[in-house]
């Protein structure tokens, strides 16, 4: 970029970038603790990181030179947040003063605030407001003491601080005896609360503003309205009261330059309402955070209490409080101060955004070491305030007391609350007089009382804070004690859900499948969550539901009285194909025509010479390599066998090495499989990354499609121009025919044929491919079974022919072998659904549009409806071993779903057990299998939604039947050259090669109309 290098990156994830590295801190820890996180990323990777939050950069800096470089040269250009924009942010609205961007309002709102609140001279304006309250909490202490009960310290800071900041903002007091000091602490708990929530939301604001989505949207809509009211009284009580402070208040300011027609900046009640809002919320936490580490620091080091007291005795005497004059005397009390600030700063992430690029030049050796309040212009204004009240506080408290701590010693553990940094547990301490007979300038006696102190205003104010903290927060009682909400729907409750994070909701559960294994292993992930929360869950990913089914009951209530409702997939990118095709006419009417013309009985019987042709095909070809002593890739040979039954009946043409294709329809189907590993998270979020105009495709499979595409109509022209080999009408010839009939029952377009052909390639061999593998690597290395399998066979089949689709029925046990290794090795492990309407499951209510998950992998390993289930028992599918009640019983649990189930179920099923069967019974018949190593490698892997090997399987074959009666006969090792006249003579397939079709598609005769040479350099083709 301009010919210099980013940062250094960390290794990043799909679609989500480094987003996971945040989630640690969620995953790992009790509470969000994500600048630890970050600290730990930057130690191993660098200082100065580049980062990708979804498709957003951010630059994450962890070292002193770097920050100093950035306030020193950048501070303009970093000066402005601009994290939200829009309206319905009551803590992060540019209307504000903390979140409004770098320009002439902020200017104006700073000095306005700076000269009247926070400088110098407002400071000593204001400093009988601060030493009042001191005074106040004194007196709590020393009642406490007296009464020897223990001290919340966070809650006796909240009450200190908020009446301080309240005194100087509104010129009322918030305080305890009308119940005001709780209101803010339950207030303060509660966006603490909906802080956790919002970080991510704050740091991928942009993506989720497209996307429309806000945290606080929903909850948060009605508040303004109810918010302008509520602070519309404030302002009329505060305009008809008198301040009992004698002082102008930042109330009193904005109010004049609000009707101030000739102010350099024109405000608005909105700008004030945002203004007050923020410090409510942002400027009390920090302080009270502070006082807490503070206090829990010198508790538990007696030898800095001790040093302290010394200082503070020496400098004020211990007839009087402390004061905030006494504060430039106590350097020790200072120091303290800023090693608590160091060690725990009140807000440990600075965010910001370059307006400019900025490139990193030569480190300066003067660093910004010590930036507990920010840096540069945008730093916080009230820092100087915050010194004082955290220097007179901390003063008063070892002045005055001794402190005994509660239990053996004090837990330091910490939390991350939006982005402050706060202790995970209330500090609570018991303390003992030490100083009580002072001089005080107000005494005991003449402390006004709360309940004459702004009353209406106060009580106003409190309502506003309990409104917005219950629009941003639900989940919180009035007492700020966190509770999980009954989330109910039409008066009946949701499934139940795990626990969730904040903006992405349940995704890290997926994002675990990633993290924890070299490979993608959703359906085990999900499995451990249902193992452990339940076998029907609510889920949400970001911000849609799904609902996640484990189990077979629910499995079959839903396919027996939901059908219909759960026969939409929805999920993909194009409907135009039959297998992602919402459940509607198109879909019906395609189903009909495919299970006629392909997959019912009579075109399976139609079609069977075809996989009888392929079957002897691959079993040549085995016997080769049997000869060679070569090994097999059982992955391989069974792509190009299935590939083959498939295409033919699909086209009328093989795709075979020999005319060229096989090779490229591989490489497409290699290439479209690792585009599935990036395709599943973006099948399931698809509504919304459509909505940001994101794909993972846009790059990957643009160009394989394209290919894909041009293939099939090359095959489709040809298919019009050449007769089928094979004798019989193929999928092409019938959907070409649906095609040019204008009196169809529905119009179906080119697309619609494409898209058909390219599922068929995607997803229709893979299932097939895998099972073959997943079958051979369990029975290779199980004697018993594969003999077992053996001696079948002989007895039915014999010795002298090749294995039939007709003797299948006769093999009981090759076909529960099959459908054992389907049960545990389920191809596509995942049911993706979509509830169309709300309805009523398992007791509980889910909502229309809500995605169903099956996890058939967790259905078929149900230890209540299987007996052993992570055991390869091919038995328990012999009618013999279980009694026919109980196969009743559980096949109407619908315990066993390889294929799916319902109106959606895989409609090739049949033609899959064929295949499976002959190409199994086959393998066993007529080859000893030999494993290369100690054993087979049964690791798998997770491809889109396909359950695979994750080593393809390879094995030595031994012939055992050689001499077998077969209906093709074959070509082997054939080299021969053919001289042809103009003509029309017919080419052997095995000789085609003339007029530019030496790689035709067909692999079938062809008509020659030029003198050739012909090259054959076949190792087999067939002759008729």
């Amino acid at each position: 970029m301009n010919g210099v290098d980013l940062p250094p990156s960390p290794p990043s994830l799909p679609i989500i970038g480094h987003l996971h590295y945040l989630l640690f801190s969620f995953i790992h820890h009790k509470t969000f603790q994500l600048h630890t996180c970050l600290h730990t990323l930057s130690s191993k990777y660098g200082p100065l990181l580049h980062l990708n939050l979804y498709f957003f950069p951010v630059i994450l800096v962890s070292s002193a030179p770097e920050a100093y470089q950035i306030f020193m040269t950048h501070d303009v250009n970093v000066s402005s947040r601009n994290i939200p924009t829009k309206e319905g942010y009551l803590l992060f609205d540019t209307s504000g003063f903390v979140m409004a961007p770098y320009g002439e309002y902020y200017k104006f709102m700073k000095k306005l605030i700076v000269t009247n609140m926070f400088g110098p001279q407002a400071l000593e304006h204001s400093r009988s407001i601060h030493a009042d309250e001191l005074e106040r909490l004194y007196w709590n202490l020393v009642d406490k003491a007296n009464k020897k009960e223990s001290v919340d310290i966070k809650k006796e800071a909240m009450e200190l601080i908020g009446n301080i900041i309240c005194r100087m903002s509104f010129g009322r007091r918030f305080t305890e005896k009308i119940g005001e000091a709780d209101s803010v602490q339950g207030l303060v708990i509660k966006s603490s609360g909906s802080k956790k929530k919002r970080v991510l939301e704050i740091l991928l604001f942009r993506q989720l503003e497209k996307l429309r989505i806000s945290r606080f949207k929903k909850d948060i809509t009605g508040v303004f309205k109810k918010l302008d009211e509520l602070l519309e009284k404030i302002l009329l009580k505060h305009k008809e009261k008198p301040n009992m402070n004698g002082y102008t208040d930042m109330m009193d300011v904005l109010l004049a330059v609000y009707e101030d027609e000739n102010a350099e900046y024109k405000i608005t009640k909105n700008h004030i309402n945002a203004f007050f809002v923020e410090l409510i919320f942002g400027g009390i936490d920090t302080n009270v955070n502070t006082l807490q580490w503070t206090m829990a620091e010198i508790i538990g080091n007696p030898i800095i209490l001790e040093r302290l007291r010394e200082e503070i005795d020496s400098v004020v005497g211990k007839s009087r409080l402390i004061q905030e004059t006494d504060l430039p005397n106590l350097p020790y009390l200072q120091d303290v101060i800023k090693e608590v600030l160091r060690l725990n700063s009140p807000v440990p992430l600075i965010l910001r955004e370059f307006q400019q690029g900025w490139q990193e030049e030569n480190r300066n050796e003067k660093a910004m070491k010590f930036l507990p309040f920010s840096g540069g212009r945008r730093g916080c204004p009230a820092s100087k305030l915050s010194y004082m009240v955290l220097g007179t506080t901390i003063g008063m408290m070892v002045q005055c007391f001794e402190w005994k701590i509660i239990g053996e010693k004090v837990n330091m553990d910490d939390q991350y609350k939006g982005l402050n940094k706060a202790m995970a547990h209330s500090l609570t301490l018991t303390p003992v007089t030490r100083l009580s007979n002072l001089e005080l300038k107000t005494p005991r006696d003449r402390i006004i009382p709360a309940s004459l102190n702004g009353g209406v205003a106060v009580t106003a104010i409190h309502e506003v804070c309990l409104v917005v903290a219950a629009a941003l927060d639900h989940r919180y009682d009035d007492e700020g004690n966190k509770w999980l909400r009954s989330k109910q729907t039409h008066g009946i409750d949701l499934p139940p859900s795990p626990p969730s994070l904040p903006i992405i909701g349940h995704l890290h559960y997926l994002l675990l499948a990633f993290l924890n294994h070299k490979s993608f292993l959703l359906h085990k992930s999900l499995h451990t969550l249902s193992s452990k929360y339940g076998p029907l869950l609510h889920l949400q990913f970001f911000f849609f539901p799904a609902i996640l089914v484990s189990s077979a009951p629910v499995a079959y209530e839903i396919f027996t009285t939901q059908d219909v409702n759960i026969s939409s997939r929805s999920l993909f990118l194009d409907t135009s194909g039959f297998f992602t095709a919402p459940y509607g006419e198109y879909f019906k009417f395609m189903k009909k025509l495919i299970v006629t013309n392909m997959f019912g009985p009579q075109a399976l019987e139609q079609s069977r010479s075809i996989r009888a042709d392929e079957l002897e095909r691959s079993y040549r070809n085995l016997v080769d390599k049997a000869k060679k002593k070569e090994s097999v890739n059982i992955k391989k040979g069974a792509l190009e066998l299935v590939g083959n039954i498939v295409c033919r009946m699909s086209f009328g043409r093989r795709f075979a090495e020999e005319i060229g294709e096989a090779d490229s329809v591989q490489g497409l189907v290699i290439k479209l499989n690792g585009t599935k590993k990036k395709k599943i998270l973006e099948m399931m979020l698809f509504r919304q990354l459509e909505k940001l105009g994101i794909s993972i495709f846009t790059k990957d499979i643009t160009g394989v499609f394209k290919k894909l595409n041009e293939l099939l109509e090359k095959i489709l022209l040809e298919h019009k121009e050449k007769p089928n080999m094979d004798g019989y009408t193929d999928m092409m010839d019938v959907l070409l025919a649906v095609y040019e009939d204008e009196n169809a029952d529905y119009k179906i377009t080119k697309n619609h044929i494409n898209a058909f052909f390219i599922e068929l390639i995607y997803g229709g061999i893979d299932t097939t491919v895998n099972t073959i593998q997943w079958t051979m690597a369990e029975i290779t290395h199980k004697p018993i079974i594969i003999e077992r399998l053996r001696e079948e066979i002989d007895s039915i089949v014999g010795k002298s022919r090749l294995i039939q689709e007709t003797d299948l029925p006769n093999l009981p046990y090759l076909q529960a072998v099959i459908k054992e290794v389907l049960r545990l090795h389920p191809p596509v492990p995942l049911i993706l659904r979509e509830f169309q309407q709300g309805c009523k499951i398992g007791g509980f209510f889910v909502p229309e549009k809500t995605r169903l998950l099956i996890n058939l992998y967790a259905v078929m390993r149900d230890p209540d409806f299987w007996e052993d289930p992570l055991e390869f028992k091919p038995e328990r599918f012999l009618t013999s071993s279980r009694s026919g009640q109980e196969e009743e019983r559980n096949e109407q649990a619908m315990k066993y779903l390889p294929f799916s189930g319902g109106r959606r179920g895989c409609p090739a099923s049949k033609l899959s057990y064929m295949v499976l069967g002959t190409t199994i019974g086959m393998m066993v018949q007529c080859f000893e299998w030999r494993i290369i190593g100690e054993k087979v490698n049964m690791d798998e892997r997770y491809r889109c939604l396909i359950k695979t090997m994750g080593h393809p399987l390879t094995l030595t074959p031994v012939t055992r039947l050689s001499n077998l009666e077969l209906k093709t006969s074959f070509v082997t090792e054939t080299r021969l050259y053919v001289f042809v006249e103009k003509t029309d003579r017919i080419i052997p397939a095995s000789l085609n090669g003339g007029d530019g079709r030496r790689n035709h598609p067909r692999g079938l005769p062809c008509r020659c109309s030029s003198a050739h040479r012909y090259d054959v350099k076949e190792t087999s083709g067939y002759v008729r």
